[in-house]
């Protein structure tokens, strides 16, 4: 995961956050008809690729799932298409959160 692609997906957040909000639409409400949990839509707001028990993958999808609701499109928001379709090998570089590594 590279640095652009992290700040394009807080890029992404901000902007749903700001339409949803401009629309006067809750959390709440957004929640009830995509099927995601307010926290699940918190995190992609706050843009939080990388979650305790989600892949950076299912964060896109979600947030695209999110996009939907408010009739977006993430590609036209320039979030990076390979953040849903790359996949780790051997040689990427792995961000590991602190509390994880050992000491």
């Amino acid at each position: 995961m590279t640095l652009a692609e992290i700040q394009s997906f807080k890029k992404v957040g901000r902007h749903l956050r700001t339409t949803r909000e401009m629309r006067g639409l809750s959390l709440t409400k957004i929640a009830g008809v995509c099927g995601l949990g307010i926290q699940e839509l918190s995190h992609i707001e706050s843009g939080e690729l990388m979650g305790f028990k989600q892949t950076p993958e299912s964060r896109i999808l979600n947030a695209t799932l999110y996009a939907k609701v408010l009739n977006l499109e993430l590609s036209s928001l320039q979030l990076s298409q390979n953040i849903a379709t790359r996949k780790i090998v051997e040689n990427d570089e792995v961000l590991i959160p602190a509390f994880l590594k050992k000491k």
